[in-house]
């Protein structure tokens, strides 16, 4: 079932090559994508939560000689992750429709090769095939900003290209390096295997990079400012949705349980750059004069909280951490596609543009407001679980980071609040907007009802989703404990 669910949106690329029409290739790619995510809630309905096991394993022989596998199966972990990935994806095809104008196919096309490749790194129980899928994500998102982005792409494509690189290639020669000397890429036997404290300390590092890169945190972050703001709406959505969501997965899924010992000696440190990516993030969000940037930096911040968790090695810190994951991707996706939505219209993101326009958008101010607060994490809105719970457990371990990064709840309620209150209410600086400004239409409204629904369903009873991945979370602490 998982290797249908990676293989739908790839081999659907046959079928998108022979469609021409712009209206046909939107519609045909979205049923695509609906149709994969109404087949991987079928991995949710035959999933056991009671038991800490990789499910639906499908482990293929591809080059024996070399110990690679095609070796996929999920945890809850992964199965929470994928159906995020498939959630997202008929969304982002549906909400950012009208924000690509030319080359059609190859948009869709590339969003198909990313949805295949993402879905692929979250169940990839072999470390190559991982590196394959992981690489892999790197060609869609490399021709979705640098085609369909806005003036400065090149540049933010570029940025985003190598900065990426960077860390995957650590990755790769530690890959090797285990493949050679361990003779497997096996994920399951390799979490089983003594590791000695050096090889802990360079492998360590070596995936840790990759993964800090890709959340990101400072001062490994320049990239994602530069590949929000240029990114079409769609792209925007995806990337914060759930490629940064992969390096925390990569974190939890390879470090801890690989290389625990290597995860406790470098806890505190890592836990001091996931504060200062909070503070850091706050504040240069609250003085950005685009509204895509301000969102940017504030994926910086809320990244930051998701790291400071993963770090203090708690069960209840990994659960807030995981919730977060897919709290920040509905709260800050529908930010971006609101911004995404807005922009179509005015072709503006400047704040200083903008004021006094809740009375010309009604629905589009309420949406907005309610993914704000959301983001800022107002109880009873998904955001507040999230950091409440990693705040709460992080204090227990690192008291005095935690109450420094707690100045980042007050900075992003300051600056989103202030975001809001310059677009939305005061005089209308701009008279010109009466002409260009038009409520959400219901193709919009449609793609944020599902979003915002789970915002307040998370936000009021987070329980079943606590439980599901308890188990997962205890087998990995572990690894951790025995090694403290």
């Amino acid at each position: 079932m998982i290797t249908t669910i990676i293989l739908i949106p790839i081999l659907s690329i046959i079928v998108l090559l022979f469609i021409r029409d712009r209206k046909v290739l939107g519609i045909t790619s979205f049923i695509i994508t609906l149709i994969n995510f109404l087949i991987s809630l079928q991995l949710y309905f035959q999933f056991d939560f009671t038991k800490t096991d990789f499910q639906f394993v499908e482990n293929i022989p591809v080059i024996s000689s070399f110990q690679f596998y095609y070796k996929v199966g999920i945890d809850s972990l992964s199965l929470w992750m994928i159906l995020l990935t498939t959630f997202l994806f008929p969304l982002v095809i549906a909400g950012a429709y009208t924000s690509i104008n030319q080359k059609f196919r190859g948009y869709y096309i590339s969003l198909m090769i990313l949805e295949s490749s993402v879905i692929g790194a979250f169940a990839a129980l072999d470390l190559f095939l991982f590196y394959i899928f992981w690489e892999l994500m790197l060609i869609p998102m490399f021709f979705i900003i640098g085609l369909w982005g806005g003036q400065n792409r090149i540049y933010a494509t570029i940025k985003f290209v190598l900065f990426t690189m960077f860390g995957s290639l650590l990755m790769l020669v530690a890959i090797i390096y285990i493949g050679m000397v361990y003779k497997t890429f096996d994920y399951e036997k390799l979490i089983h295997t003594g590791f000695s404290l050096k090889e802990q300390a360079y492998l360590f590092w070596a995936f840790a990079l990759a993964f800090l890169i890709k959340v990101p945190v400072v001062p490994v972050h320049t990239w994602l400012p530069d590949a929000h703001t240029e990114a079409p709406a769609g792209g925007s959505v995806i990337l914060a949705g759930v490629l940064l969501k992969l390096g925390t997965y990569g974190l939890i899924r390879f470090n801890l349980p690989l290389f625990p010992n290597a995860s406790v000696e470098y806890a505190y440190l890592i836990s001091i750059i996931a504060v200062i990516g909070i503070v850091h993030g706050a504040l240069t969000a609250a003085v950005q004069p685009d509204m895509k940037r301000l969102i940017a930096y504030s994926s910086v911040s809320h990244m930051g909280y998701i790291v400071l968790g993963i770090f203090t090695f708690t069960v209840s810190g990994l659960q807030g951490s995981f919730i977060q994951m897919i709290n920040h991707a509905l709260s800050t996706g529908a930010l971006f596609f609101l911004v995404g939505m807005i922009y179509d219209q005015t072709h503006t993101r400047k704040i200083s543009d903008y004021g006094g326009i809740a009375k010309l958008v009604p629905l589009f101010a309420v949406a907005f407001m309610i993914s704000t607060l959301a983001s800022a994490g107002l109880p009873g809105l998904n955001g507040f679980i999230g950091e409440f719970t990693i705040l709460a457990s992080s204090y227990k371990v690192y008291p005095l980071l935690t109450v420094i990064g707690v100045s980042g709840v007050i900075l992003g309620a300051w600056y989103l609040l202030k975001l809001y209150g310059n677009v939305f209410y005061g005089e209308l600086k701009n008279v010109h907007l009466k002409d260009h400004l038009k409520d959400m239409n219901k193709r919009e409204v449609l793609v944020l009802i599902p979003m915002i629904i789970l915002m307040f369903y998370l936000g009021i009873y987070p329980k079943p989703l606590f439980q599901s991945i308890e188990k997962s979370i205890q087998y990995h602490l572990e690894f951790i404990n025995k090694a403290k």
